[in-house]
């Protein structure tokens, strides 16, 4: 029996339509993500419903106690890996946004997925922000080193928040998570 040899039309229909597949599947992908109610940072919230109350007074102190708060949820990084991270991270400039907002972050090979986790102080600390104030609500992000584009979406995302006052105030009035990722949520879908 001989071979099949397909006819150059029937391999331009098959290249055809493979292009037309990826073409859909591209464009069905970034409709995905460009949802107007998708968040990268509330999809990575972490821990329960509770903001965590942060005793530390300096910069420094609440960075320990955030990794120390981390690492226990987490099997991997450690919690002496994710200080040393996010103090190098400060060490460059400070993370502190406008309103009270800090958002210390760093990237982490084989994280797996993304996590946020919300803290509050409730004297504030000094995280040098932008606008002078004391920080008192503070984003703590982890993100995948492999997936370099996900940080940067989540911090457009709180600075895109920062810069509305509804949601500034929610953030300093909310009773817990929920509250957070609902004016989150809020203001993703008006941008």
């Amino acid at each position: 029996m001989a071979p099949f040899i397909p006819s150059p039309t029937m391999m331009g229909i098959a290249i055809g339509i493979s292009i037309l597949l990826l073409a859909i599947m591209t464009l069905l992908n970034r409709m995905r993500y460009k949802r107007s109610d998708f968040s990268y940072l509330t999809n990575a919230m972490l821990g329960g419903i509770d903001i965590l109350k942060l005793r530390s007074t300096t910069r420094q102190e609440a960075i320990a106690e955030l990794a120390k708060h981390t690492s226990a949820i987490l099997r991997w990084p450690d919690e002496d890996t994710i200080r040393q991270h996010l103090l190098q991270r400060e060490e460059q400039i400070s993370t502190g946004l406008e309103g009270g907002i800090a958002v210390p972050h760093a990237r982490f090979m084989k994280l797996g997925r993304s996590l946020v986790l919300l803290a509050r102080s409730e004297e504030g600390i000094d995280w040098q922000c932008m606008d002078g104030g004391l920080a008192h609500i503070i984003f703590l992000i982890l993100t995948p080193e492999e997936d370099e584009k996900v940080q940067l979406k989540m911090l457009a995302e709180l600075s895109y928040c920062a810069e509305n006052k509804e949601c500034r105030e929610v953030f300093r009035t909310a009773r817990d998570c929920k509250d957070v990722i609902d004016a989150i949520s809020k203001v993703i879908k008006t941008r």
